[in-house]
């Protein structure tokens, strides 16, 4: 059964986070004009490249601003055009380098550095990400997304202190920002601090009363108050707000999972794998509860869409070979287990529970 500590860190983890906040397409339709004869074909291209954007034709609006570019070299806006499509399209060490191209042309256009800092934050560059998401700051102090996203960088560290202060500036500049209150109040329940959590959760559910995520926060919060009813209440919320959210539904069934609710569980899992069946926690959830109702051969086949849809999953490898030893397949067993412990070690989690019960039962299989 999995331990409410181990619950609350990767929902701070997750905050929503996983993801900076979207960047904005900084190109204009109507640029400045360098010079009469180059007027009218710069006007057309951009405003091409701008509807092919819009279109998410991202290979299509590049061309369109790499012809541009040479009638205007020094136009930061068909500058940071590019970038911007490079972002969309993953290339984020090209977008840093065009960005910072950007930045050359024109050094004070917040959109710039925030762009950059997006792309950097992507690269796992952190610090000289947090250093651009300052300097946007610095040039619009009420950019809010640029505070967001400093908050995630020092989430993604564990500085849950400064990612702390920084949603509580969000807040104050923005007291409609479900998102930060949302996050503020995971960031205290991290910190131990349930009261304030789930008055911060409560408010970001008056806020955006359809997220299902915020019903998950403050079905985490209740846990931690020891109000199982309140956190089983906003647990079942969550599903029937966002019933097509494999994400919500996942977490929905970890927290029916974890107070012995297995029907309710299983159904929340199957929710999830229905509507994403690449989500590896959602086969994982099906085969944890199959395996605990003794159905060892429907919890291998749930591991087994587990491992298909992320082979690379240590967890679903690990479960895999507990549901083989289950039906006295030995052999097959330990395959699974050491495929389970190399994805454990590659991933740098040598150090974690999972890891050490894993070793402990190669260990006594001989293996």
């Amino acid at each position: 059964m999995r331990t409410q500590p181990i619950l609350i860190a990767g929902l701070v983890l997750s905050l929503g986070l996983g993801a900076f906040a979207p960047l904005r397409v900084t190109a204009q339709a109507k640029p400045v004009l360098p010079s009469p004869a180059n007027a009218l074909q710069l006007y057309e291209l951009f405003k091409r490249g701008k509807a092919l954007i819009d279109a998410g034709k991202y290979d299509a609006a590049l061309q369109i601003y790499q012809q541009a570019q040479p009638l205007d070299p020094k136009n930061a806006r068909i500058v940071s055009a590019i970038g911007f499509i490079q972002a969309q399209q993953g290339a984020y060490k090209e977008a840093v380098a065009t960005y910072q191209q950007a930045i050359a042309l024109e050094g004070r256009d917040p959109n710039f550095y925030y762009a950059l800092a997006f792309s950097l934050a992507n690269l796992n560059d952190y610090r000289n990400a947090a250093d651009a998401y300052q300097r946007v700051i610095e040039l619009d102090p009420k950019r809010t997304d640029a505070y967001e996203g400093l908050a995630v960088i020092y989430s993604r560290q564990r500085n849950y202190t400064n990612a702390l202060k920084l949603y509580q500036k969000i807040v104050v500049i923005d007291p409609k920002n479900a998102n930060a209150y949302r996050a503020l109040g995971i960031l205290a329940l991290q910190q131990q601090q349930t009261s304030e959590a789930i008055a911060a959760l409560q408010k970001a559910a008056q806020l955006a009363p359809k997220n299902g995520e915020v019903q998950i926060g403050l079905a985490y919060a209740f846990l931690s108050q020891g109000n199982i009813e309140s956190a089983t209440a906003a647990a079942k919320q969550a599903m029937a707000l966002e019933p097509r959210n494999a994400k919500v539904n996942v977490k929905a069934g970890n927290i029916l999972q974890g107070q012995g609710s297995l029907d309710e569980a299983l159904e929340a899992y199957r929710r999830a794998t229905n509507a994403d069946s690449k989500l590896p926690d959602g086969h994982i959830g099906v085969g944890d509860i199959l395996r605990t109702k003794g159905d060892s051969l429907g919890a291998l086949v749930a591991y087994r869409q587990a491992i298909q849809s992320q082979p690379q999953n240590p967890i679903a490898h690990h479960r895999a070979g507990l549901a083989l030893q289950d039906r006295n397949r030995k052999e097959e067993a330990i395959a699974e287990f050491r495929t389970a412990r190399q994805l454990y070690l590659s991933q740098g989690q040598g150090q974690s529970e999972e890891f050490r019960k894993l070793s402990a039962l190669l260990q006594g299989l001989g293996g």
